[in-house]
């Protein structure tokens, strides 16, 4: 499977809230949507992709992100990625790749946003145990 390389991404819009009155269970529903997909200057080997990523934790809160990730990518599979996107089948390895590239960044951004609302983190970390003696 061809690699895509993250050449460049900024965030356009970052929005987050808390409710402080909120008390009780607390859920967390990550929404991320792909929102554009262009070339850049007619390149045949990279392209432009702007997403929206969302964490929904309810009444206790949200946190919107909408950015853009610059991808360079092999030309086979920019026309492969541009002829999905025209007729809107984005179920595809290619698109696993970009949606993992955009929760990468979007969840870096989240954490931060998360710890300066108070929210809690969206996904699980690792975390080291030690091993049991014999």
């Amino acid at each position: 499977m061809p690699e895509l390389k993250l050449i460049n991404s900024r965030f356009i819009k970052i929005n987050g809230e808390r409710n402080l009155d909120f008390s009780g269970e607390i859920s967390a529903k990550t929404n991320i949507k792909i929102l554009d997909l262009n070339s850049i200057n007619n390149s045949k080997n990279s392209i432009q992709i702007k997403y929206f990523f969302e964490i929904d934790y309810e009444k206790l809160g949200k946190i919107q992100l909408e950015g853009i990730i610059y991808v360079l990518i092999d030309v086979k599979t920019y026309k492969e990625l541009l002829k999905s996107w025209e007729s809107k089948k984005i179920e595809t390895p290619d698109f696993v790749n970009i949606t993992n590239l955009i929760i990468q960044k979007a969840s870096l951004k989240s954490f931060e946003l998360e710890e300066e609302l108070g929210l809690p983190i969206h996904i699980r970390l690792p975390k080291v145990d030690l091993k049991p003696n014999n």
